[in-house]
């Protein structure tokens, strides 16, 4: 699970980056295709995972997991349609309500 979320997160920074720091005559649209093909490939899988996982296990991978699909809906909502992704949402929310979250929010 670490290994999927770390993958979400770098393939959403790669798609925030083309986006903001390439001019917008300059993207490359075949590099966006490829990387968010591998974003979704990503949280398919943590998808498939967490609909098999118990809720209560506050791991290193669920952790990674929720902080991923957070950063992407906070970052690339338009690209990652949550509602294709019903496990990952319901494990983010459960994950935020804990109190290590609520702690340090998204701002």
């Amino acid at each position: 699970m670490i290994g999927l979320a770390l993958a979400a997160c770098e393939k959403t920074v790669q798609i925030v980056y083309e986006h903001n720091l390439r001019p917008a005559e300059k993207l490359h649209e075949p590099w966006l295709e490829r990387v968010t093909g591998q974003l979704l490939a990503a949280y398919s899988a943590l998808e498939k995972r967490l609909a098999h996982a118990p809720d209560d296990a506050l791991t290193q991978g669920a952790i990674s997991a929720a902080v991923a699909w957070s950063f992407s809906q906070f970052t690339v909502a338009s690209v990652v349609n949550a509602k294709a992704f019903p496990h990952l949402q319901r494990h983010a929310r459960q994950l935020e309500e804990h109190p290590a979250f609520k702690r340090y929010p998204i701002e």
